[in-house]
């Protein structure tokens, strides 16, 4: 009695230790694929899923292994094992991401595949400690309910403390591969203590000396900045850019050896700021979202930003610019550089992008372009009275748009934010027809039955014939008649005349698409059912 009562306190710790780290390793996991898969519902379905079958399977295995050798010595090698499988995942995941990426079973079974071959063995041993625990503790049959469902309820509390923990601080501090090495460590601290409290000399040494190397390797992995991103990394594995080439108006380089500026987990993002001998790069998750010239911070670099121009030319008297969503700030510092009498708002959601554009894409800190850290959509909803011109909506992401900003419910909201003759401008990537196209036809669809005119402005390069590749297509949506071509490219002369500086729209507008767009076969999205994740990939 007096040994089951010893061991009571260490075992229900690294129980709630246990049931911690595998649920802070589950929302880590989301940001290891991240880089290779994005935030799609594919990505979290995979890691949900994944996790669940791992409970189920070390549970069972667990009971059995309980049964057979019911020893502290089980539930030491068991922690001990999970802790190196922790310690694994920032050591193998790359090799294992770009293996699963060259045989690309498909953008649903590839974040799969990935989580059960990087999480599932975690998910495994972590879920087999409690019932190990539990034969450990139990004292007679007539207290064995008891001691599960307490032993099950501290497993529980440990993983309520373990994703808050991660979720809230750890991951915004950490970057993710030194949380991973800091979880594993605390795996073995756990299964140190055990050992400690069973007096086995050989298990306490063991695990001390696996804590100290986790502690190296946390300290090691500090994603801090400096060294190079690897070819790896800088592929652009965003399911549209694998799955339809590059797209136009977008990046062309090959982004690998670039030295690393900045690097970080944030709440919404794994960010990187990567630098070569003419250009830097912001680069969210899986894909890239910003560039500029270090000669000329103002100089376009990917040809859809000009684009965004195209709200001054439908509504040339503008005077007050909305821009929901923010990036490295292209397309807000040159309305600012070039239109100096327009009063600019940008939104972004993510306080660290905009630390960053300041930082390092020369954003300007200046009263006529204000940046407020809010969701768009609630900014929209928050804002009153106030009414704008021109709102330009790009936030688009690695694998998708936040769908909440599709829906007929959003662009009711936007438009009645919009001021007299104001014109919303959307960046969309994706197809005009053919396969890829679904999703920017259901986008397509959906402002149809709020707008009486939208226009498609496909980013075709160099006046090029347009196809069924992927591009960024430019939508403006407006309650106005649409203008001629010619009398838009007029137009658009005349404001040249007097801003030199502001680029040349004759190309983007004579490539208005001006024909049907087939809609019969695609949703309107609305806040109750907007599926962007599978008609990305359709």
């Amino acid at each position: 009695m007096s040994g089951t009562s010893r061991r009571g306190l260490p075992i229900a710790v690294a129980v709630f230790l246990s049931g911690a780290v595998l649920l802070g390793v589950e929302i880590a996991a989301s940001r290891v694929l991240a880089p290779f898969f994005g935030n799609s519902l594919f990505v979290w379905g995979s890691l949900i899923g994944v996790v669940l079958a791992g409970l189920a399977v070390g549970y069972l295995v667990g009971g059995a292994l309980a049964d057979r050798w019911p020893s502290p010595a089980l539930l030491i090698s068991v922690i001990l094992a999970g802790g190196a499988s922790v310690v694994a995942i920032p050591l193998l995941d790359e090799a294992v991401l770009e293996a699963i990426l060259s045989w690309d079973p498909g953008a649903r079974l590839d974040p799969l595949l990935a989580s059960v071959v990087l999480f599932g063995p975690t998910s495994i041993l972590l879920a087999a400690v409690t019932p190990i625990a539990i034969r450990l503790r139990a004292v007679a049959i007539a207290q064995l309910g008891r001691t599960a469902g307490r032993l099950f309820s501290i497993s529980t509390l440990g993983s309520i403390a373990g994703t808050f923990a991660t979720a809230f601080w750890l991951v915004p501090e950490l970057g993710t591969d030194q949380l991973l090495a800091a979880a594993g460590g605390t795996l073995f601290a756990a299964a140190a203590i055990v050992a400690v409290s069973e007096r086995l000399p050989l298990a306490v040494a063991c695990a001390a000396v696996a804590v100290a190397g986790a502690g190296v390797l946390s300290v090691e992995l500090d994603p801090g900045t400096g060294g190079t991103l690897s070819r790896v990394a800088a592929r652009n594995w965003s399911p549209v850019y694998r799955q339809r080439g590059e797209v136009a108006g977008g990046p062309q380089q090959d982004y690998g050896g670039l030295k690393v500026l900045f690097r970080k987990d944030t709440q919404y993002h794994r960010l990187a700021v990567v630098e070569g001998e003419t250009e830097r790069t912001l680069r969210f998750d899986s894909s890239y979202q910003s560039a500029m010239s270090l000669d000329d911070p103002f100089r376009t670099q990917w040809e859809y930003t000009d684009y965004l121009q195209l709200g001054l030319a439908y509504n040339p008297r503008a005077r007050d610019v909305l821009f929901i969503g923010l990036g490295g700030g292209t397309a807000p510092k040159r309305f600012w550089r070039d239109f100096p009498a327009l009063r600019l708002q940008a939104v972004e959601i993510d306080p660290v992008v905009v630390q960053v554009a300041k930082r390092f894409f020369a954003v300007p800190e200046d009263s006529r372009l204000a940046i407020a850290v809010r969701d768009g959509r609630r900014f929209l909803a928050d804002a009153g009275e106030r009414r704008w011109d021109v709102i330009v909506i790009d936030t688009y992401f690695g694998d998708g748009i936040p769908f909440h900003m599709t829906t007929r419910e959003f662009l009711e909201l936007a438009r009645s934010r919009l001021a007299p003759g104001g014109v919303i401008v959307t960046n969309l990537i994706g197809a005009v027809r053919g396969s890829g196209s679904k999703l920017f036809r259901s986008v397509y669809r959906t402002y149809r039955t709020v707008f009486p005119t939208v226009l498609v402005h496909p980013v075709v390069e160099g006046g090029g014939a347009l196809d069924d590749a992927a591009l960024n297509l430019i939508l403006v949506s407006t309650d106005g008649p649409a203008p001629r071509e010619s009398f838009l490219i007029g137009r658009w002369k005349r404001i040249r005349a007097g801003v030199r500086t502001a680029p040349d729209l004759t190309q983007p507008i004579r490539n208005r698409l001006d024909g049907a767009v087939r809609i019969d076969d695609v949703p309107t999205l609305t806040d109750d059912y907007a599926p962007t994740d599978s008609l990305l990939l359709e």
